[in-house]
């Protein structure tokens, strides 16, 4: 039986020698050869993924909310990457801005700040000096509500979120704050198609913005240049990776963000988005069903992407400053100056732009 055996296996051999099986090694042949039908489609971005958990309608939610024990008149529900944000915005002054028919702003502002800390005392700076009787700035804020509810009931400009203030990056609240304005501010003053606000701004409390500068650059520059503004800012082109390495600031971890890069965004410092941008990233309820992204700069330029918007560089948008420079504080050919930190160079940047240092504020 061996020898026969041996014998099938030569004449097997053999025959195969002469009329190959088809037999072949697994192909380790590089992706870009493979038939581009075949190719396995890598995102590079984040901006068309959903968040995942569910969440109950709105209008179940709100109902929830009414329906409890000492709720505030001013409470609302708004949703946020699948999350229910508890919010507050003075409906008086809303409805003091919607009766006045004298009232004709096309920009409404909302500004980033802390409720505690020195977060007042910016405040306070931004109110006498850029933002001095404009009924169209907002302060968003987070924290308990003991801790801004007299300053709430003062001045009548803050967007309270209730959410804990936190500014870890991946728990960060910012995202949170800067996407409700949005939200809340586009649902109070930009849905109806009637309505005359064209832009929304958000800023941080350690930006000086030249209003005037701002609303030309907005409004009249982009018809006598011959191009679309929905997305304004300092703006990048793209292609920035996440941060992966935990010690640094921005550090996004890969569970967050899986993607390799981010898409093109503007810095938080000052960025405009148009009604045209904000009826697809919120009329369209992207806003409500994005994935949450912690940095709240990218995560606006995720929807920009996700809506086909592209983002517009603008030079005149300064992160940092130098007051020993020759010119010393300045507002030459600037629409926006982020890192201002104490009250004092906020009084300067607008002397620079007014003449006047402002009025002071007490709490």
């Amino acid at each position: 039986m061996n020898i026969l055996h041996t014998f099938i296996l030569l004449i097997v051999l053999y025959i195969s020698h002469i009329f190959p099986l088809g037999i072949r090694p697994v192909s380790a042949e590089p992706i870009e050869n493979l038939d581009v039908d075949k190719k396995v489609k890598i995102p590079r971005t984040g901006s068309w993924q959903n968040c995942t958990q569910s969440f109950k309608p709105l209008s179940e939610a709100r109902q929830a909310l009414l329906s409890t024990d000492n709720v505030h008149a001013d409470s609302d529900i708004v949703i946020i990457s699948c999350n229910h944000i508890h919010y507050r915005v003075p409906r008086k002054s809303i409805d003091r801005i919607k009766s006045n028919t004298a009232w004709k702003e096309p920009i409404v502002i909302g500004v980033l700040s802390g409720a505690g800390g020195d977060g007042l005392s910016k405040r306070n700076s931004i109110r006498s000096t850029w933002a001095y009787r404009k009924q169209n700035v907002f302060f968003i804020v987070a924290g308990p509500w003991s801790n801004i509810e007299f300053e709430y009931n003062r001045f009548g400009d803050l967007l309270w979120i209730d959410k804990e203030e936190i500014y870890i990056t991946e728990t960060s609240v910012l995202t949170f704050k800067t996407e409700t304005f949005v939200a809340v501010m586009y649902n109070t003053f930009m849905k109806d198609d009637d309505n005359h606000v064209s832009f929304l701004f958000k800023a941080d409390d350690d930006s000086y913005v030249d209003l005037e500068k701002l609303y030309r650059a907005l409004l009249y520059e982009p018809e006598h240049r011959n191009y679309r503004l929905d997305y304004w800012g300092k703006c990048n082109e793209g292609g920035w990776k996440p941060h992966r390495d935990e010690t640094n600031k921005w550090f996004i971890s890969y569970e967050i963000y899986p993607e390799p890069e981010y898409p093109p965004f503007c810095q938080g410092a000052g960025i405009a988005m148009s009604k045209h941008f904000l009826d697809c990233a919120v009329g369209l309820d992207h806003v409500s069903n994005v994935r949450y992204q912690p940095n709240e700069d990218v995560a606006i330029g995720l929807l920009a992407e996700r809506c086909n918007v592209k983002p517009v560089h603008d030079d005149r948008v300064l992160i940092r400053y130098d007051e020993v420079e020759e010119e010393g504080i300045t507002m030459h050919k600037k629409i926006v100056q982020h890192y201002v930190k104490t009250e004092e160079a906020m009084r300067k940047h607008h002397q620079c732009v007014t003449g006047v240092l402002g009025p002071v504020i007490n709490y």
